[in-house]
Protein backbone atom coordinates (compact mmCIF):
# COMPACT_ATOMS: atom_id res chain seq x y z
CA UNK A 1 0.00 0.00 0.00
CA UNK A 2 2.75 2.42 0.98
CA UNK A 3 4.80 1.57 -2.12
CA UNK A 4 1.89 2.32 -4.47
CA UNK A 5 1.22 5.67 -2.77
CA UNK A 6 4.92 6.56 -2.92
CA UNK A 7 5.11 5.69 -6.63
CA UNK A 8 2.00 7.77 -7.40
CA UNK A 9 3.46 10.79 -5.59
CA UNK A 10 6.78 10.30 -7.35
CA UNK A 11 5.14 10.19 -10.80
CA UNK A 12 3.08 13.31 -10.07
CA UNK A 13 6.20 15.14 -8.84
CA UNK A 14 8.15 14.17 -11.97
CA UNK A 15 5.39 15.43 -14.23
CA UNK A 16 5.04 18.66 -12.25
CA UNK A 17 8.75 19.53 -12.10
CA UNK A 18 10.05 18.24 -15.45
CA UNK A 19 7.27 18.17 -18.03
CA UNK A 20 4.96 21.10 -17.20
CA UNK A 21 7.66 23.83 -17.00
CA UNK A 22 8.62 23.20 -20.64
CA UNK A 23 5.13 24.24 -21.73
CA UNK A 24 5.00 27.33 -19.52
CA UNK A 25 8.31 28.98 -20.43
CA UNK A 26 8.13 28.72 -24.21
CA UNK A 27 5.60 31.52 -24.70
CA UNK A 28 7.31 34.31 -22.76
CA UNK A 29 10.81 34.03 -24.24
CA UNK A 30 10.01 35.60 -27.58
CA UNK A 31 11.58 38.97 -28.23
CA UNK A 32 9.52 41.27 -30.40
CA UNK A 33 11.13 43.06 -33.31
CA UNK A 34 9.99 46.37 -34.67
CA UNK A 35 10.46 47.07 -38.36
CA UNK A 36 10.37 50.48 -40.01
CA UNK A 37 10.55 51.56 -43.64
CA UNK A 38 13.57 53.37 -45.05
CA UNK A 39 12.53 56.76 -46.48
CA UNK A 40 14.97 56.49 -49.37
CA UNK A 41 14.83 52.92 -50.70
CA UNK A 42 11.52 51.85 -49.07
CA UNK A 43 12.76 48.55 -47.68
CA UNK A 44 11.87 47.47 -44.18
CA UNK A 45 14.58 46.93 -41.60
CA UNK A 46 14.92 46.28 -37.91
CA UNK A 47 14.57 49.51 -35.97
CA UNK A 48 17.83 48.79 -34.14
CA UNK A 49 19.73 48.79 -37.44
CA UNK A 50 18.15 51.96 -38.85
CA UNK A 51 19.46 55.50 -38.46
CA UNK A 52 17.17 58.41 -37.59
CA UNK A 53 17.79 61.67 -39.41
CA UNK A 54 15.34 64.60 -39.11
CA UNK A 55 12.69 62.25 -37.71
CA UNK A 56 12.94 59.84 -40.64
CA UNK A 57 14.44 56.36 -40.71
CA UNK A 58 17.21 55.46 -43.16
CA UNK A 59 19.07 52.21 -43.66
CA UNK A 60 22.84 52.14 -43.40
CA UNK A 61 23.25 51.49 -47.13
CA UNK A 62 21.36 54.67 -48.04
CA UNK A 63 23.43 56.72 -45.62
CA UNK A 64 26.64 55.36 -47.21
CA UNK A 65 25.35 56.23 -50.71
CA UNK A 66 24.59 59.84 -49.71
CA UNK A 67 28.12 60.49 -48.49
Amino acid sequence: MFAKLFMAILIIALIYFFILPKFRTGKNNKKTQNFVECESCHIFGNIDEMIISNGKYFCKDCIKDKK
